[in-house]
């Protein structure tokens, strides 16, 4: 299956699927898009510019550079900067829009693009297709622009975080913190956080090299250097960064890893102990997060995979906090992206305020297992469909993404067909690991 843009960007293979011509013609299109929309149409003002740490995100941060030059567009170049700080900065910064060049937690040899509109959001589905509608226009030729230097510009996205944490109770602690940031962009900005918190880190893969030292998707097999490195030097928690940022994953004292989901279930946890408000997450995130929601009487707002669709769900209730069990906490009091940052910051403070060991307050959440596995599929997704319900009459059904049968005793079955792949995805997830397991092999 050949790449396409769709809500989490365009990415491909780099020098294959993925070329200096390919990224042109997108970011060409985008900027038709950006000026179709902007609020000023005859001005072509600000583009920001981002990457990861992929050793062809310089190449390809010049190529779009030049393109968005042409364009018209004024240029602040971030150079490797997280990707929720490059959608935090569209509203400092007052931005018409940003391109962010990143394969999020893709194999080393990806690179992709992600596309960024004037309200600091992702694109939709409805602007996705809007922008391939664009790809074969072409632009009306006027005076190139400016390239400004922005990389000083994460202190803007740290003091935010500052201003909205308890950063003098988290500094009391006096936390020993391992990190893993992948050879990427948490190399140079999470210690600015740890410092700032008072924490003392213990940095493993911390050079920004884009030699990734293992599969970047921060998966348990992935990170048996950071559970070494906690056990090692005694730290109080470990985190993983993906190569852009925008993912989390935890380790506790005793370096054992919870599931990804944990992560998630913490930060809402955190965020409700002091604001409440409805929560929204996607369709395939644990219970965990809807059992802590209906601990502090809010309701749970699920929407279809993909950070936009969350966040356009969170708009839409005015949530004060969600995200997807994929290590994503967004927290609109600071950004209304997945944050990293943010969800390291909440995860010190909860702590902080329950003066326990993480273990001992992963131990408090409610207990769910997950199993995530795919298949190979090129067909009609309804004969799938049809067999699950077949299996399961009585569950109650919701279609908003695929389709999601709730069962008795909390248990749920989610399939889908993949954006990217022609596989569809099937998760599931019951009280105990025997059930989840089971429901997963009746969909073989």
């Amino acid at each position: 299956m050949q790449p396409k843009l769709t809500v989490s960007g365009f990415r491909g293979i780099w020098g294959q699927t993925l070329t200096e011509d390919i990224a042109r013609e997108y970011v060409r299109a985008f900027s038709l898009f950006t000026q179709k929309h902007a609020a000023t149409p005859s001005l072509r003002q600000t583009i920001l510019v981002g990457r990861d740490g992929r050793e062809s995100g310089a190449t390809l941060l010049e190529c779009v550079t030049r393109e968005l030059l042409t364009a018209g567009f004024t240029v602040i170049d971030l150079g490797m900067m997280p990707t929720p700080t490059v959608l935090f900065l569209i509203g400092s910064e007052k931005a018409d829009g940003a391109v962010i060049i990143t394969a999020s937690h893709n194999p080393i040899q990806y690179n992709g693009l992600k596309f960024v509109t004037a309200a600091g959001l992702f694109t939709t589905e409805a602007e996705v297709k809007e922008i391939e509608s664009l790809r074969e226009q072409t632009l009306p030729a006027c005076p190139a622009r400016t390239r400004t230097d922005g990389t000083h510009l994460f202190e803007k996205h740290l003091t935010k975080i500052l201003e909205n944490i308890d950063t003098e109770k988290i500094k009391e602690k006096k936390f020993t913190v391992a990190l893993d940031p992948i050879n990427s962009v948490g190399c140079t900005t999470s210690p600015q956080l740890f410092a700032a918190l008072g924490a003392t880190a213990e940095i493993i893969n911390g050079e920004p090299t884009g030699k990734f030292a293992h599969e970047p998707e921060p998966l348990k097999k992935n990170l048996t250097s950071l559970q070494a490195l906690v056990r090692e030097k005694k730290c109080d928690v470990g985190f993983a960064q993906d190569p852009d940022g925008d993912r989390l994953v935890i380790c506790d004292e005793y370096g054992e890893i919870p599931s990804e989901e944990t992560m998630l279930a913490l930060c809402i946890k955190a965020i409700l102990s002091k604001t409440r408000g409805d929560i929204a997450v996607n369709m395939s995130t644990s219970n965990m997060c809807e059992d802590i929601a209906s601990a502090f009487g809010v309701k749970t707002w699920r929407s279809k995979v993909g950070e936009a669709n969350v966040v356009a769900s969170m708009r839409e209730h005015a949530c004060v906090a969600g995200g997807e069990g994929s290590g994503g906490i967004i927290y609109p009091t600071i950004n209304t992206a997945r944050d990293s940052f943010v969800g390291i910051a909440l995860i010190l403070e909860l702590m902080a305020q329950e003066e326990k060991p993480l273990s001992e307050i992963i131990a408090q959440l409610p207990k769910y297992f997950m199993v995530k596995d795919k298949i190979p599929f090129g067909g009609s997704t309804e004969a799938l469909y049809t067999k699950l319900r077949s299996l399961f009459p009585k569950a109650r059904e919701t279609t908003t993404d695929g389709l999601r049968l709730d069962l008795e005793n909390r248990s749920w079955i989610h399939i889908r067909p993949s954006n990217t792949e022609p596989i569809v995805r099937i998760i599931t997830e019951a009280p105990t690991e025997a059930e989840a397991i089971d429901l997963s092999l009746k969909m073989r």
